[in-house]
């Protein structure tokens, strides 16, 4: 299975939906997100310009996402009218060996450990919510998601532990590989990390009517 397969199973992990399943339009994937802004998601395995365009000509229905892990030059290309790419990502990868996070002795890290999903939160002295974070678990993948420090907490290490601490978690489970997809903010995070880039991630959107 490709990396982008994994990712799909343990995003719907930390995102508490159902696996996803083998789609009409092979080789592809396809989850429920029942979302008002986003009905489902396709993830393609067939990387080329010409099998994008003969899954963007499949969908009739709207709020539909479609991913590719292709470069992003072409793909959009094939982009409809009236689709809308959204910004640019990134699949990235690290293994097992990872950085350890620098103190945060002024927050508490707390895990809530599910049967495939760690959500950890960060409190500041008063209980403030800092960070957070999930991790969805897929046989020896592990996908994070969700990484967002508060504001006003910026600057702290948090995000860094909030991820220490999932990758600690995971081991616990037996996960060898970690694999989650960037924006362009937590990407350089994520380089300095340790995290490689596997592949760009170009995401479109079905028309609303």
């Amino acid at each position: 299975m490709n990396d982008h397969f994994q990712w799909a199973f343990g995003y719907c992990a930390a995102r508490g939906y159902a696996p996803p399943v083998a789609a009409t339009m092979s080789p592809a994937l396809w989850f429920d997100a029942d979302k008002p802004d986003q009905a489902g998601r396709f993830i393609l395995g067939d990387t080329s310009g010409e099998a994008a365009a003969a899954a963007f000509a499949a969908v009739d229905a709207p709020h539909i996402y479609i991913d590719i892990a292709a470069p992003r030059d072409a793909i959009l290309p094939h982009i409809p009218p009236r689709w809308q790419p959204r910004d640019p990502m990134w699949l990235m990868a690290t293994g097992t060996d990872m950085p350890a996070a620098r103190p945060t002795p002024d927050f508490t890290i707390e895990v809530d450990e599910g049967a495939d999903r760690f959500e950890a939160v960060a409190r500041d002295a008063d209980g403030a919510l800092a960070a957070r974070g999930v991790v969805g678990i897929h046989g020896a993948v592990a996908v994070y998601d969700q990484i967002v420090t508060e504001a006003q907490f910026g600057r702290r290490g948090l995000g860094s532990a909030i991820m220490a601490e999932l990758g600690r978690r995971a081991a616990g489970r037996g996960v060898t590989t970690r694999l989650l997809v960037a924006t362009a903010d937590g990407k350089a995070l994520y380089e300095r990390l340790g995290w490689t880039l596997r592949s760009d991630i170009v995401s479109v959107i079905s028309p609303s009517a």
